[in-house]
């Protein structure tokens, strides 16, 4: 650009806050008069990430962004950590394997452990809906699957009610219906309680958000190798370990109540012998 460089006090100003060579940019303005509109696409181009793609929010994502904004704005979340020892479902997990013919999911372990705390704290199985706290006996678990669609929860229903036999056929055709969209609604409804599952992922700990109306999810992380002191014999040994995140409504629940179904949780998956895998 040759003589004199003719800019707009507007775009001189939005220019320094960027320290922009002026030299480098062409105007549009009357008799080549650099403009702000000039400045800003020099800005949009040389400063902020080029965009690949635009994809606007449409089909069930736009379902699940609108049910997670609904979450987020009118729950209460609360997030509450605990770890558990895995050594002895990892033990079960072996032994019904050789009963089932194939090793289950621990996800479906986890399941029939919440669904029995459940039963101990049923106040947890509960949706809370125009200002209604409405607690359930029937115990049906959301679990959350990674699909190319967005996350979605379909439904196992009276976890507590089944044997692990039974409830593995339910979870494998589910999981696969959902993962190639061949759900119909009946299979997303009547939900009383959330299983989310990033362990596979690496995940120590996160805060999952509750699936409304529900008042709380289980957020299940990874499971870990690491020493521990053995509280009989005072020796060093090396355990399996895992983080369970739960967050809950806390216009619906309070910690204390919500803590203590947790324990109940970390209980069933240390003490799997009390667990009815079989009814």
């Amino acid at each position: 650009m040759g003589g004199e460089i003719k800019v707009s006090d507007e775009a001189r100003i939005l220019a320094e806050q960027y320290e922009v060579d002026l030299t480098k940019i062409e105007g549009s303005g009357p008799q080549g008069e650099i403009t702000v509109q000039d400045v800003e696409k020099y800005i949009r181009e040389h400063f902020f990430p080029k965009i690949k793609e635009r994809k606007p929010l449409r089909g069930i994502r736009k379902v699940i962004a609108t049910r997670l904004s609904k979450s987020y704005r009118e729950a209460v979340h609360v997030t509450i950590n605990m770890e558990v020892s895995m050594d002895k479902l990892i033990e079960t997990r072996k032994k019904l394997a050789e009963k089932l013919g194939e090793k289950p999911s621990y996800t479906i372990l986890l399941a029939k452990c919440v669904a029995k705390a459940l039963r101990d704290h049923i106040e947890l199985n509960a949706t809370l809906e125009n200002n209604e706290i409405i607690i359930y006996d029937t115990i049906n678990i959301n679990i959350a699957v990674d699909t190319p669609f967005g996350l979605i929860t379909p439904v196992l229903r009276r976890v507590d009610e089944k044997g692990i036999d039974e409830l593995l056929i339910e979870y494998k055709d589910i999981i696969e219906r959902t993962r190639k969209g061949l759900l119909k609604e009946k299979d997303i409804v009547g939900g009383t309680f959330s299983i989310t599952n990033l362990g596979m992922l690496g995940v120590d700990s996160f805060t999952p958000i509750i699936n409304p109306p529900q008042i709380a999810i289980l957020g299940v992380n990874r499971m870990v190798k690491k020493p521990y002191v053995d509280e009989e014999s005072g020796e060093i040994k090396i355990g399996r370990f895992m983080n369970l995140s739960l967050t809950f409504d806390h216009r619906a629940v309070d910690g204390a109540p919500a803590a203590r179904f947790l324990q109940k949780v970390k209980y069933y998956i240390e003490h799997p012998e009390e667990v009815n895998w079989f009814v």
